[in-house]
């Protein structure tokens, strides 16, 4: 047992050894190639290469696990600053879309389809809107120091929105095409007849009364405001096209029904137009009288 131990401790002492001289050959600064120095320090790589091939196989793992740590870190800090710059591009994108809905509907208000381009206008913006079923109006940013007067027609740049019911120094009240009450000469522009449009409420289209059975009515045709005498809305102002026609028998007259061409759910810009009929008693709810009262 002692022989086999000594045996051991003398291996080990050789072992050693040999590594520290391979260690002081590989660490010697030669200036040259070749030689019996050259030959000592390649006999020590390969006593040492299995050694550290040893020390690669097992600090390798903590030295990947240790860089993928760091590298984690990295990639958390890079995600969250790619997350922070792609909020603030979604809220540019935002920004811009407001913007350009904006500048759109000012661009359609500027160019305005109908034919009364003379006609002094208010631009206005909407502040208050319908907030359920039961309200038909929507209030505007203007006034009667603006030149605005009760009765005054109101359109975006689709067409015709309604008219001008009440007015305050710096507000002003539309009630919508679409309101019950609301009433408006109309013309079909493809046979010229004249009508008479009715609101049926929010959210609903316009109920054209009066048409004559024999005029030929075709859905999609265009529907412009008659201007008859005395009217509050002027001749040519665009309100909508056909979606229906059905005959009634009863009153010897078509039911024409019509689609509004404004778009009465996201109105933002509006236009006010500044006109009033040249007479003593304008027309405020635009129901044509009987022809025997004509």
């Amino acid at each position: 047992m002692a022989r086999r131990a000594g045996i051991r401790r003398r291996t080990w002492l050789r072992l050693a050894l040999l590594v520290v001289t391979a260690i002081a050959l590989l660490t010697l600064d030669a200036r040259g190639s070749g030689g019996v120095l050259d030959t000592a320090r390649g006999a020590a790589q390969e006593v040492l290469g299995p050694v550290r091939r040893f020390g690669d196989w097992v600090t390798g793992p903590i030295r990947n696990a240790w860089q993928g740590l760091i590298g984690f870190d990295e990639l958390e800090t890079e995600n969250a600053q790619l997350r922070g710059e792609l909020a603030q591009a979604r809220a540019s994108v935002l920004r811009v879309g407001e913007l350009e809905r904006d500048r759109q509907e000012l661009l359609a208000l500027l160019d305005a389809r109908d034919v009364v381009r003379a006609i002094p206008r208010v631009t206005a913006r909407v502040i208050d809107a319908p907030v359920s079923n039961f309200e038909r109006t929507i209030l505007l940013d203007r006034g009667s120091r603006d030149g605005i007067r009760q009765g005054m027609p109101v359109e975006s740049g689709d067409g015709l929105i309604g008219r001008v019911v009440e007015v305050n120094p710096s507000w002003a009240s539309v009630e919508l095409l679409t309101d019950p009450n609301f009433d408006v000469g109309v013309r079909i522009v493809r046979s010229g007849d004249g009508g008479l449009a009715s609101g049926l409420g929010p959210r609903r289209e316009l109920d054209v009364s009066y048409i004559e059975l024999e005029t030929v009515v075709i859905p999609g045709e265009t529907v412009v405001t008659s201007g008859f005498e005395g009217s509050t809305f002027p001749a040519g102002m665009l309100v909508g096209t056909v979606t229906d026609v059905e005959p009634d028998a009863v009153r010897g007259a078509q039911r024409v029904t019509v689609h509004p061409a404004a778009d009465l759910e996201r109105l933002r810009w509006v236009q006010v137009l500044l006109y009033e009929p040249n007479v003593a008693e304008p027309v405020i709810v635009d129901r044509e009288p009987p022809e025997a009262e004509r």
